[in-house]
């Protein structure tokens, strides 16, 4: 005696292969974009490192005192145009 598969069977199977091949392609592009995702974050951490070197050397007060003296012509304040100030108690 043969058994067959009642009709209805099948379209099952044919939409449950349907569902597999559509959740790992999401899988594939979720992965991907991910990937993608995690690459711009790291070049964005680098470049921040970068810009945070910069700003460290660009506030150094070694090239703050060349600059001032170069770019403003200014210099120490000779001593007599020091002006000590009093101490004041609260």
């Amino acid at each position: 005696m043969k058994r067959y598969f009642p009709v209805w069977v099948f379209p099952i199977l044919i939409s449950f292969a349907f569902l597999t091949v559509w959740i790992r392609l999401t899988v594939v592009k979720t992965t991907y974009e991910l990937n993608q995702t995690n690459k711009t974050l790291h070049n964005l951490k680098l470049e921040n490192e970068q810009l945070e070197l910069k700003v460290a050397q660009l506030r150094s007060p070694r090239r703050l005192e060349a600059l001032a003296k170069q770019k403003f012509k200014l210099n120490p304040p000779s001593p007599d145009r020091i002006i000590p100030m009093k101490e004041t108690s609260m």
